[in-house]
């Protein structure tokens, strides 16, 4: 017990990393590299979910706006328009964000790349 208080003075005022210590921040850590795997596979399918809706929408626009529907008859037509209102209107209710964390720089950067496409798009 004596030598116990003697090696606490001794120690005292410096940090000394017990393998308990150390345990536990490997286990931590491992912890968090397991997280950071599990929120880049989540980041990944919202972006794929992100492309689904886009993908949805054009279809059922394409749909709407197709030679074929054209070519029936009215009754048919707001049937099948009906039907695809509603898949568009479901479609629309689904919403994901996946955003990209930038420094002020990047901010910068991003805008001003933007506004030259911008330009060159509408100077067309």
């Amino acid at each position: 017990m004596a030598q116990a208080k003697i090696n606490a003075k001794a120690n005292e005022g410096r940090f000394c990393r017990s393998s308990s210590m150390a345990d536990r921040s490997s286990r931590l850590l491992e912890s968090l590299d397991q997280l950071e795997l599990r929120v880049e596979a989540l980041r990944e399918a919202a972006t794929a979910i992100e492309q689904e809706r886009e993908i949805l929408l054009e279809m059922i626009h394409s749909i709407q706006n197709s030679q074929d529907m054209r070519q029936i008859s009215d009754g048919e037509r707001e049937e099948l328009n009906l039907t695809a209102n509603r898949l568009m209107g479901r479609t629309l209710t689904v919403e994901v964000s996946v955003e990209t964390i930038r420094n002020p720089q990047q901010q910068e950067s991003l805008k001003h790349a933007t506004r030259i496409i911008d330009e060159v798009l509408f100077e067309n």
